[in-house]
Parts: structure tokens; C-alpha cells; sequence
């Protein structure tokens, strides 16, 4: 073989290593890849695991917590501490009729009756109520109302719930606002009936929704639970 013949078939040997060497090593690189891919699929399955077995304990001493509160008779802590839960596992068997039966009796503590005077407009307040704790309030009996004054075609105004009536309630209603130092927040319907959260905490001021100009007189009936203290003479 002359040097031509060898200087060539070395050149062809080098080249067929290099590419030999080449297809190695991307084959080594796409297994590496593999072998990468299945690692952080594997431990994506794991956090998962870990993730579910975290809320099972927190959920579990969630739970056992709650039964503390209750056994020491502290209901309302018990609720709130049950809504965590619920944040967590809304579907947890059992979790809504036993949140269910402890808020119907908080709404069953502290009741008072007292009568209204429906011929002071708003006036005094009858309860403290607590921001973010629900309040009872039942309703009954009627009152006549005399109210003599000159009606424009756009009707009554409701501008100033200090002295008009408000529009958010029907005429006559039975109303409420929460003052919240000194400054009163929307009228809102009471009616004959209602169960409320209120968004922020304060005393209660009720009124039947007529303008101040009227003369009201009658005889209302107000009993109240839940989240209240009054600030009324009770009645039983």
C-alpha cells in the first residue's frame, strides 16, 4: 500500500471514530435525559404524597383541637376552628351539619327580649355586635303611623337615612345600622326576621323606615341572639 493509500485510510478510520464517539455520546445525553425526567417525575409523585400526608395530620389535629373547644364548652373557637378545616377539605364527611349544629347554638346564646319605641327615630342603640359573629334577631306586632306632608311627583326623598326613609328597605320595614365609633355604617332590612354577620363590630340601632316627620306609635316585640350584648332593659 503506498503513503497515499494509508495517509487516506487513516483520515477515514479518525473520521469514522469521531462520528462513533459522536452518536455515543448524544445517545449517552438523551439517557441522561431520561434518567432526569423520570428522577423529577418521581419526586413530583413524592412532594404530592408529602403534600397529602401534611394535610392529613394538619386536618386530624384540626379536628382533635375542635373537640378540646367543645368538651370546654367554647363553641365559638371550636367554629373557627373548623373553618380552617373547611378551607382545607370542604367535603370532609360530616363537616358542614357539625358546623351546622354548633352555629345554631351560638345563635341560641345570649337572648333578650325588649320592646321597641317606634316613635324615636333610630334611637338609642339596643346591642354591641361583634365583627365577623352572627346575630338573631325576630320580629313581631304592628304600629299605626300619622304622617301629613307634601309629596313631590319624584316621590319621598331617601337621600339621608338621619332623616328620611332609606331605599335599600320597603317602606314602613322594620331597619337596622351598626355604628361603628360614632359613625354609622348602610341601613340594611331587617323585616320581621334576620341573620346577620356584620362586617365590622358596633352597637345596633333599629327604626321602622319612615321619614322622622312621622308620628309612629304601637307595640314591636324584639328578641334577640347569638354574638350580642344588650344595651336595653331586657324583658322575659
Amino acid at each position: 500500500m503506498t503513503q497515499l493509500a494509508h495517509h487516506k485510510f487513516a483520515i477515514v478510520t479518525i473520521l469514522l471514530l469521531l462520528a462513533s464517539q459522536s452518536a455515543y455520546a448524544q445517545s449517552s445525553r438523551s439517557k441522561d435525559k431520561e434518567k432526569d425526567k423520570d428522577k423529577d417525575g418521581a419526586n413530583s409523585v413524592q412532594l404530592e404524597v408529602r403534600l397529602s400526608k401534611a394535610e392529613e395530620g394538619l386536618l386530624k389535629e384540626y379536628m382533635d383541637v375542635a373537640k378540646e373547644y367543645l368538651k370546654n364548652g367554647d363553641n365559638a373557637e371550636a367554629l373557627t376552628v373548623l373553618k380552617k378545616v373547611e378551607h382545607i377539605n370542604p367535603k370532609l364527611d360530616g363537616l358542614k351539619q357539625e358546623m351546622d349544629r354548633i352555629n345554631e347554638v351560638l345563635m341560641q346564646d345570649n337572648d333578650f327580649k325588649f320592646d321597641l319605641d317606634v316613635s324615636k327615630f333610630w334611637g338609642n342603640p339596643v346591642c354591641e355586635v361583634t365583627e365577623g359573629k352572627a346575630f338573631r334577631l325576630t320580629a313581631v306586632g304592628e304600629y299605626k303611623m300619622i304622617y301629613s306632608t307634601t309629596i313631590p311627583l319624584v316621590g319621598l326623598p331617601t337621600k339621608e337615612p338621619a332623616t328620611d326613609h332609606v331605599a335599600a328597605a320597603p317602606f314602613g320595614a322594620l331597619i337596622g345600622v351598626i355604628v361603628t365609633d360614632g359613625k354609622p355604617g348602610e341601613p340594611f332590612v331587617v323585616n320581621d326576621n334576620l341573620e346577620h354577620t356584620p362586617k365590622k363590630g358596633g352597637q345596633l340601632h333599629l327604626r321602622v323606615n319612615v321619614p322622622s316627620a312621622a308620628k309612629c306609635t304601637g307595640d314591636i316585640k324584639i328578641q334577640m341572639s347569638g354574638a350580642v350584648k344588650a344595651l336595653v332593659k331586657k324583658q322575659r
